[in-house]
């Protein structure tokens, strides 16, 4: 029997067994007798007393449930109402005792000493709760995942796939027969490479994310040697900026943002370590494996000093920072909310499968059954999520922020300074004092005399007690005092976790053993240690070279961010509603080479861009357009649209704005850690430092909900979700963001300043300047004087009123996608890649560039217009 028929035979007997009548076994007569014990005595003490406060269809007081199990362990605002086996340790027990002032239940009632002493029995045995029952076609899918499991080309074996003429590790020359193999099959020619102007502003946005500039492309171009563009490469390669765009591709699968999101936005102040962890990776060209094994397990790696483990408890920041409903009611439901969240982030961006499918029953397509989802459940309910946030239910203030789920840096034993340690013996005294005269007032008639401003004295005195309490608290925020990561941790009590019957937090069937998926076999795998969580095992099982997954899937990540579609074009879903991929042995033989190449990012993007596919034009010949519309046999390059943060980077570039170094942490790093709205003080702050930075695109503020607008026009990630591979629309809003934002304007008018600069140029060679620095080739000697009649025309315009109308006309572009200029403006249209026309309806106005900034004179503005015009053409939006 397969390993995964067998996990489904244990799984169904253990459900059968957990409805069977009486057994036997002693332990189970025992069990039998709990249950009992607790469905005659129990249950009904806490539905008549606890469950109209205390339930799910309830408010849930204090944040506590005592219709659930896990409800009561997890507990609420005053921590965990019960200890299963340690009555003395209950709250619950406590507070319906009555003996404490503060904890008395329930409300004006008494439990009978005959109750509390059920109660107190019922605890010390245990707390048994029955379990719901799981439904009896649990191994249903048997024969159908089977089938799936041994046809289904993802988890295969890589394939030895042998290229004469090529050796076992990757090779541009084996990449090129494998594509030109599927040319021939369809009768597929491919075009001629593209010249050498084309080919680096396409290598340098690929590889940095930035255009090159006019020194660089001369260089280029006018270098005899025969290794000139393998020079480039590798110059492009070891730039920082390298880290920088790859890194932000990662970010993308990583889901990251600097806030909870949507219920209630709370922010993530030390996000930002994350960030330069995973932009410092790629420059440092991390091995892929050890890349995702730090990011899981980093935590439980072995470090050699403090500074390598402070990197790696920030690495876990993968698992930590996605979005959290910090608004659940229920601490149950809110911790395995995060726990799918992480498997989700795990499942798509690392093996491309939608594991979180199989929370609330077996997954409908691939062969992932329910008992294998909760395997890994168990690991991440064995984990602690530290993003120092917990849920509450309409809280207010610092209620979300949870200082004990913080992960400290530096050395454990760094003691607080004298100052901070006088101030918080200050601040604990004074909090003392006030909760005395407190009490005494809400005691006392005197509490309710008028005191300030009418308010009773009680009152006063609470509102100081709540206001010295908030000052102790953040004296004694860990971030106050030390650098602080946020990610993940082993919890203090690793287990096994149940199945939830339809995937509902308080419902629990059997329980499963933590593991890995079934669908995947990879040999030898470690069992998990079970005094930790797991995961340590769980990236080892991930990154090993017979997981065909790991390996499959991050080729082809890498791949279409090179050629603008994946070998399989669904990258983050290899299962069965995915796509097929086009070249399946190019894809083994680029999985194969890789693992045995080191797992080197930089090295398969230096094969890749060095292959005669990767080096052809882009030119679009109509035989070959008609049978492979789509280019999925890579007869051509693709050309595609500059991402969002390439245009924004790509216009300071151009206007020579651009500031290259990297920020000292975020902008959110001094927020406190309370709910933001989208039109509050902060968000606005946020908004104004995004609009105002100089600096790449990759380092503004991200917190979820308030993307900032040169991001967000043109198809930013969801940072809600995996998101490896965004979307490139053309729309009329990014036309009008191009012709009216600020920062657009702003770059426009630097641009002109720049070429204006030259005062020993004439007119024709600022024009060429200009497009030169915009699309990375001279201007042609038609384009010149266009722009030349444009100039005086609209010199002369200027003249003649104040402020001058520029009219944004929407005019069609040649075949060539270039801009035109008119006698009435600019068009901000162009080309969309295979020949069709970009309309985007941008209304005739006056002062379309300058509305409400009039030009300082008309010879400015009218270069400030030109430039920005060219800004906002096509061309630039577009790389070929």
């Amino acid at each position: 029997m397969s390993s995964y028929g067998l996990r489904l035979l244990v799984a169904l007997l253990l459900v059968l067994l957990s409805v069977s009548r009486a057994s036997a076994d002693p332990a189970s007569s025992a069990d039998d007798k709990r249950a009992e014990f607790f469905e005659r005595k129990i249950r009904p003490l806490l539905a008549s007393n606890c469950y109209n406060c205390h339930s799910a269809n309830t408010n849930s007081q204090g944040g506590l449930r005592l219709d659930d199990r896990n409800g009561m362990i997890s507990g609420g605002n005053r921590g965990p109402a019960l200890v299963p086996g340690q009555p003395d340790k209950s709250l619950m027990l406590r507070a319906v005792r009555q003996g404490d002032d503060d904890l008395k239940m329930p409300p004006k009632k008494h439990l009978s000493d005959e109750q509390i002493a059920d109660l107190t029995q019922w605890i010390k045995d245990g707390a048994a709760w029955p379990a719901v029952k799981a439904p009896l076609s649990l191994g249903e899918h048997t024969a159908k995942y089977e089938k799936l499991r041994k046809e289904h080309w993802a988890w295969q074996p890589l394939r030895a796939v042998t290229v004469p003429g090529c050796n076992g590790f990757l090779s541009g020359h084996a990449i090129d027969s494998l594509i030109q193999a599927k040319l021939d099959e369809q009768h597929l020619n491919p075009v001629g490479p593209a010249d050498r102007t084309t080919l680096i502003r396409r290598l340098s946005f690929d590889l940095t994310g930035l255009p090159p500039t006019p020194e660089e492309i001369d260089s280029f171009v006018s270098d005899p040697s025969a290794n000139a563009y393998e020079k480039l490469v590798d110059r492009l390669l070891q730039s920082p900026a390298f880290g920088e765009r790859w890194g932000r591709h990662w970010l993308d699968v990583a889901r990251f943002g600097e806030s909870t999101g949507p219920s209630r936005n709370i922010p993530y102040p030390h996000a930002w370590r994350y960030r330069d962890y995973v932009i410092d990776s790629f420059n440092a060209d991390k091995p892929y494996d050890r890349f995702i094994q730090e990011q899981i397990a980093g935590d439980l790696l072995p470090a050699g000093s403090q500074q390598e483990r402070d990197r790696l408890l920030v690495a876990t920041g993968f698992l930590a920072l996605g979005v959290k409903d910090v608004n659940q009611r229920y601490k149950v439901r809110f911790i395995m909310d995060n726990v799918d969240e992480e498997i989700d982030v795990v499942g798509r961006g690392v093996l491309g499968l939608t594991v979180s499918c199989a929370r609330c029953h077996d997954h409908k397509f691939d062969p992932i059954p329910t008992s294998d989802y909760y395997s890994l459940a168990g690991i991440f309910r064995s984990t602690d999520q530290c993003a120092g946030v917990r849920n509450k239910m309409g809280g207010g203030g610092l209620d979300y922020y949870d200082t004990s789920m913080l992960l400290r840096l530096g050395p454990p034993a760094a003691p607080l300074p004298p100052a901070v340690t006088e101030k918080i013996d200050k601040a604990t005294k004074s909090l003392a004092d006030a909760k005395q005269e407190f009490e005494k007032l809400r005691k006392s008639k005197e509490g309710n005399e008028p005191g300030e401003k009418g308010q009773p004295k009680r009152e006063i005195a609470r509102q100081k007690v709540n206001r010295l309490q908030a000052e102790l608290n953040s004296l004694n925020d860990p971030a106050a005092n030390w650098p602080i990561a946020l990610g993940v941790r082993d919890s203090k009590t690793p287990a096994d976790t149940e199945i939830r019957i339809r995937g509902e937090a308080e419902k629990l069937g059997p329980v499963v053993p933590r593991g890995y998926l079934t669908v995947i076999p990879v040999p030898d795998a470690r069992a998990v240690n079970p005094a930790q969580s797991g995961r340590l095992e769980l990236a080892a099982w991930l990154t090993s070279a017979k997981n065909p997954l790991t390996s499959r899937v991050i080729v082809n990540r890498v791949w279409q961010h090179l050629f603008v579609r994946g070998l399989v074009s669904s990258v983050d879903n290899f299962g069965t509603t995915g796509d097929s991929p086009s070249h399946p042995e190019l894809l083994d033989y680029l999985a194969a080479g890789f693992v045995r190449d080191g797992w080197s990012i930089k090295r398969l993007v230096r094969t890749l861009v060095l292959t005669a596919a990767y080096r052809r034009s882009a030119e679009a010949v109509p035989a070959s357009v008609a049978v492979d519309p789509a280019n999925r046999f890579l007869w051509r390059h693709s050309p595609r649209r500059l991402d969002a943060e390439e245009i924004r980077d790509a216009a300071l570039a151009v206007s020579g704005k651009l500031d290259r170094t990297r920020p000292v942490a975020s902008v959110a790093k001094d927020m406190k850690v309370v709910e933001m709205s989208d039109d509050g003080p902060d968000a606005k702050r946020i908004a104004n430092v995004a609009q105002a930075s100089v600096q790449r695109s990759v380092y503004l503020p991200l917190l979820r909900s308030l993307t900032p607008k040169a991001l967000e026009v043109f198809d930013f990630a969801d940072q809600t979700m995996v998101t490896g591979s965004r979307d490139a629309t053309t729309v009329a809003p990014q036309a009008l963001y191009m012709l009216n934002d600020p920062f657009i304007r702003r770059q426009g008018a630097a641009t002109a300043e720049r070429v204006l600069r030259q005062s020993q140029a004439t007119d024709a060679k600022r024009i060429d300047l200009a497009y030169r620095l915009t699309f990375g080739r001279p201007a042609t000697r038609a384009e010149i004087e266009r722009v030349e009649a444009y100039l005086a025309d609209y010199e002369e315009a200027a003249k003649k009123q104040p402020r001058p109308a520029l009219l944004a006309k929407a005019n069609q572009t040649g075949d060539d996608g270039r801009v035109q200029l008119t006698d009435s403006g600019a068009a901000a249209t162009g080309q969309k890649p295979g020949g069709a026309q970009v309309k985007p309806a941008v209304a005739n106005r006056p002062n379309a560039v300058f509305r409400n900034e009039p030009p300082a004179d008309p010879h400015t503005a009218a270069w400030a217009s030109f430039c920005q015009a060219l800004l906002a053409s096509a061309e630039f939006r577009f790389v070929r």
